[in-house]
């Protein structure tokens, strides 16, 4: 991958055939050298939703968490083509590839849709590059995956869903109307990416679960195979960009 998309990217627009455009979505899209997450929250999260755990959480909160969405993976790109193939997704796969043109316009990289059509504008943040590099993980309790990206002072950490959680519906607002109980609907949403600052003490900013802004993540190398992650250990299937390993222990 090209050292130009390394880094964090926020979005200020996407536009529909239709007309619609969304400029208020908070996105941010954090690139390593080849593995990448990405955390999309939409306007005015409501107050049910400030809670202290999954335990705590309402019907109307899991209905607005659903509309949230995230995903991470492995980013190719060819030329002016990009593909985000995504390994961990907040919502349920999708039937066609994530994929775009991707043309520089001022300062503005604009992507076109391949397979569905809508354009997004993304703009490169400021912050330092070094160091960039991700890690893939997995867990060895119960061996759903887990992906870390840092890219200077930033972090995001994609967190799969338990590998039992089967998503039915085409989305996840679907899934969550479709569930039995509420069990089956904090299960359903228990899929975790996180926005961070490293140079704050690995501190959760913004999150798809809210209970964990505000947390630091206990992070830690245990030799070059294995990982530990707020208390439990993850196996590193994948590690990339120089001194990843060194700069989080």
């Amino acid at each position: 991958m090209r050292v130009e998309f390394s880094g964090l990217w926020t979005r200020s627009l996407l536009a529909l055939p239709d007309g619609q455009r969304d400029e208020t979505t908070q996105v941010a899209w954090l690139q390593g050298p080849s593995l990448f997450a990405d955390l999309r929250q939409p306007a005015g999260r409501p107050a049910c939703c400030f809670v202290p755990g999954p335990e705590h959480l309402t019907l109307e909160a899991c209905s607005w968490l659903a509309t949230q969405s995230g995903f991470a993976g492995t980013f190719i790109v060819e030329n002016n083509m990009g593909e985000w193939r995504r390994e961990i997704d907040f919502h349920p796969k999708a039937p066609l590839p994530d994929a775009g043109t991707l043309e520089w316009q001022g300062d503005i990289l604009v992507e076109t849709g391949l397979h569905t059509p809508y354009y997004e504008h993304w703009h490169a943040g400021q912050e330092a590059l070094a160091p960039n590099g991700a890690l893939r993980l997995q867990s060895r309790e119960d061996g759903r995956l887990a992906i870390l990206v840092r890219s200077g002072s930033v972090f995001m950490l994609a967190r799969d869903r338990a590998p039992g959680v089967k998503l039915t519906e085409p989305d996840l607002c679907a899934c969550a109307a479709a569930a039995p109980d509420m069990a089956v609907v904090r299960a359903l949403l228990d899929c975790e990416i996180s926005f961070g600052r490293a140079d704050a003490g690995w501190k959760i900013i913004r999150s798809t679960l809210p209970w964990r802004e505000g947390a630091h993540l206990a992070i830690a190398t245990q030799g070059q195979c294995r990982f530990n992650l707020d208390g439990s250990v993850w196996e590193i299937l994948h590690a990339e960009g120089e001194g990843i390993l060194r700069e989080i222990a």
